[in-house]
């Protein structure tokens, strides 16, 4: 990812996480902007440079730029901060796929198990991380946690 696409990234990750927080009922219209900007801020203070963070763009087999990806590690766990493919471009096998590829990523960076967080009213993300096979281990304040080990404790 470049300077100027993670530019775009952050631009859209912060807004859409604001309109997410007010639709979850979890932030006031007021201050959902800026809760959403300083928990970015928080996670990526050295942006594109942050240690153990991986942001990608998702590109199409046309090279079209259709959505985003962040995850990052601890350890040997890994969590998927942000996901998104544009609306033109869903129900079209773009997340499935891009879930694939950053599983296979994960699994060479060293990370055994990923985790995400999917707000309850997102039922389509919801139903693409089952199908994948997350479980769900913790839902509470309109989010469900899921995880999926990639690779099996022996």
């Amino acid at each position: 990812m470049s300077e100027n696409e993670f530019e775009k990234f952050k631009e859209w990750s912060v807004n859409d996480y604001a309109k997410d927080l007010i639709k979850s009922k979890m932030c006031s219209d007021k201050d959902a902007y800026k809760c959403a900007e300083k928990e970015f801020n928080e996670l990526l203070p050295m942006g594109l440079l942050t240690k153990n963070n991986y942001i990608y763009v998702i590109i199409n087999h046309s090279l079209e730029e259709i959505g985003f990806i962040w995850y990052e590690k601890e350890n040997t766990s890994g969590f998927i901060c942000d996901f998104l493919v544009m609306q033109n471009y869903r129900n079209k096998g773009y997340g499935f796929e891009t879930m694939k590829l950053i599983e296979q990523d994960a699994k060479d960076k060293g990370i055994r198990k990923l985790s995400l967080s999917v707000f309850n009213f997102n039922e389509p993300a919801y139903n693409l991380y089952k199908k994948l096979k997350y479980k769900e281990v913790e839902n509470n304040d309109g989010n469900a946690i899921m995880e999926k080990y990639l690779i099996s404790n022996i």
